[in-house]
């Protein structure tokens, strides 16, 4: 309807149709469509707007050279198809991550930690060396630590030696190859007891260690040659020199539960004090008739060595736990128990550190001390790791090992096993052997004297002389 309006002179009057009033809902679907349609719109323009940009190349902007690009090209060439990989250079390589690793964790430890862990993840040292120079990139004004950095020379005879002085002899590279040999009895006996197998070897390193000077001639003629552990000279028994009357009070502590050294009633069980090798002892010394002994100087994986040393650290732990003291992490204070023997077994604050004196190299050594360096040195730590758990609680152990019996008793048949077929074998290669020389004997034809054919001389003839004709003599007729 169109308006309609009237005009006066005296006053304009207008009249309008009168509003419909929207619902809610109206409104809202109202409001919501006009702006999807704007929103709509504006994204077209927009889109429209961005394909004129790129076809015209309003956007491109101009590049520019990195200001580290030279530095980028020398690392390339650096580590180019001509980079060598040899064991020299390996070595060399290695020598200067770790350096370089040990700088850099002065500054950026984390940094330093994740070049650390990259290297221990895929053992290749070029690409820790390249991770290494973009940080170095990175610390281009850092003046201190790129004079450091710089400092760094290669040098093949400090790369080749350890700071520990005793494994850098040869009989050291030798001993890590024979103790292989030995590692599952020695992690039995860990189990079976609950001492580290890194504190069993501790004790074996000691008495091992210090004839690389005393026993040098003689370790390199029993251990180099024939791949074994040297026998102890200095009246001790097994590879790990366990004297005579300590292997006998060993066994009485495992079951005197009077003992100030009695470990428990779950020890009693890891020993069979009747078993014995006396097939093994061929000798008249006195001493090896005692069964004790016989298991210590029973050769093979020297089982017995091993567990007769453990029981003597527990023991020790037993002794100072106590007391109110723990010598879980104390390896110098039980290697210098170890050599010294029970009598010096005082639980106290700060116990003194020693033992036998003994010189490697140049250096002076107490058998305490040279325990302690190895058992944290790292060395054979592939073979026998540190846990940090020298003993494990007896509940444990009791836990875990609940078929302890068994076990005992199923080592006791391998043996007795064992030393059956080797004595058959032997008695084998003995009946062989009887058997070939008594054929042999039959075999052999006596040897006849060559006859030589004698041909009679025949005396020599003598000749007839002839006979002499006679001439008749004319008889003169008389006159």
């Amino acid at each position: 309807m169109s308006k309609v309006i009237e005009t006066t002179d005296s006053k304009q009057i207008e009249f309008r149709k009168p509003k419909k009033k929207r619902s809610l809902i109206a409104k809202v679907f109202r409001f919501l469509y006009f702006t999807v349609l704007h929103l709509l719109a504006a994204g077209a323009l927009f889109a429209i707007a961005t394909a004129m940009a790129v076809h015209f190349k309003w956007t491109n902007t101009e590049g520019a050279v990195d200001l580290n690009s030279r530095y980028f090209s020398q690392m390339a060439d650096k580590y180019n198809q001509g980079f060598k990989t040899d064991s020299s250079s390996v070595a060399k390589n290695e020598y200067m991550l770790f350096r370089q690793i040990g700088v850099l964790a002065k500054y950026y430890p984390n940094n330093a930690k994740t070049i650390m862990a990259s290297y221990e993840k895929n053992k290749d040292a070029v690409v820790a060396l390249r991770m290494i120079d973009a940080v170095n990139l990175c610390m281009i004004k850092n003046t201190a630590y790129q004079k450091e950095i710089a400092e760094i020379k290669w040098d093949k005879d400090v790369e080749a030696k350890s700071i520990f002085a005793w494994s850098n002899y040869k009989e050291w590279k030798e001993f890590c190859k024979v103790i292989k040999a030995d590692k599952k009895a020695i992690d039995s006996v860990a189990k079976i007891t609950g001492v580290e197998a890194r504190m069993i070897v501790m004790c074996l390193v000691g008495e091992q260690v210090r004839m690389f000077n005393s026993g040098r001639e003689k370790f390199k003629k029993y251990v180099v040659p024939f791949n074994r552990l040297i026998l102890p000279t200095n009246r001790g028994y097994g590879v790990t020199g366990i004297l005579q009357h300590t292997a006998l009070r060993i066994e009485r502590n495992l079951f005197d539960k009077s003992s100030k050294f009695y470990a428990g009633p779950y020890f009693e069980k890891c020993l069979n004090t009747k078993d014995a090798f006396p097939e093994l002892v061929v000798d008249s010394i006195a001493a090896h008739k005692s069964l004790t002994i016989q298991r210590l100087i029973k050769r093979g994986d020297h089982f017995y060595s091993y567990l007769y040393t453990a029981f003597f650290l527990r023991q020790f732990q037993a002794h100072w736990e106590r007391e109110g003291f723990s010598l879980s992490n104390r390896p110098e204070i039980l290697g210098t128990l170890y050599n010294l023997g029970y009598q010096k077994s005082v639980p106290k604050n700060n116990p003194n550190v020693g033992g036998s004196n003994f010189i490697v190299g140049n250096k002076d050594y107490t058998f305490g001390g040279l325990c302690y360096e190895f058992y944290y040195s790292g060395e054979l730590q592939d073979l026998f790791p540190l846990t940090g758990r020298g003993f494990i609680p007896v509940e444990e152990l009791e836990g875990k090992n609940k078929n302890l019996d068994k076990v005992v008793k199923d080592r006791e048949k391998d043996e007795e096993l064992l030393q059956k077929e080797k004595r058959e074998k032997k008695a084998k290669q003995e009946k062989e052997a009887k058997r070939l020389k008594e054929l042999e004997g039959e075999n052999t034809i006596p040897a006849q004297k060559e006859i030589i054919p004698t041909v009679p001389v025949q005396k020599e003839i003598a000749p007839v002389p002839a006979k002499k004709e006679i001439v008749p003599v004319p008889v003169k007729k008389e006159l």
